[in-house]
């Protein structure tokens, strides 16, 4: 090897390197952009089947209430959509996602207990969220079309806490509107409920 073909060869061996790294420099601030997108990219499949199942239970909860708890059609009015929509805007304005699941899950057990303390199957403030949440579905308080809602929007926390999947901020927000939706529906239910002895208000 002569002289020649040596420092070819060590050129075209340090040159992509050097280019690499000046465009890196020069190209910083918008590397740094990208850098959370890719772990997006890296985890993307698991999630983006999170944002279409919670997306799909939106809708079917917003049917549920659109026909009513007993066959009756009740259409949302547009000041009640807007009000879904304004609420899972505040949930969203500065929060993490995970969070706003977690928080939107605690209005579903509220609910829940609300529900159980006036049957009279839920008797300690005390008790658990996995509890409260076994002994309501357990009961036929609920119609078969809300304990499904429930049971889907209680998978998905579990999914969140468990498979630690990080939902994206729309995901989030959809998850909001339906937990929104049926603590909408079990209150409606709650209202049949004949409320027992041990209930104080």
């Amino acid at each position: 090897m002569d002289i020649l073909t040596f420092i070819s060869e060590l050129i075209r061996t340090v040159i992509w390197p050097v280019v690499i790294l000046i465009l890196g420099l020069s190209y910083r601030t918008k590397i740094t952009e990208l850098l959370p997108s890719l772990s997006k990219i890296k985890a993307g499949p698991v999630e983006a089947e999170f944002d279409l199942e919670v997306r799909k239970l939106l809708g079917d909860s917003k049917e549920i209430i659109a026909r009513g708890p007993i066959g009756e059609t009740e259409e949302l009015s547009s000041e009640e959509q807007e009000s879904d929509i304004s609420l899972a805007k505040i949930y969203t304005g500065g929060e993490d996602p995970t969070t706003m699941v977690f928080e939107g899950w605690k209005s579903i057990d509220g609910a829940l207990w609300r529900l159980g303390k006036d049957a009279g199957v839920i008797v300690d403030p005390m008790d658990s969220m996995n509890s409260v949440f076994r002994t309501v579905i357990s009961t036929e308080l609920l119609t078969l079309e809300t304990k499904r809602l429930v049971i889907e929007l209680y998978e998905m926390r579990n999914r969140v806490v468990q498979a630690n999947i990080k939902p994206s901020l729309n995901a989030a927000r959809d998850y909001i509107l339906a937990v929104e939706q049926s603590v909408r529906l079990i209150e409606k239910q709650r209202e049949s409920v004949k409320k027992v002895g041990n209930v104080k208000y």
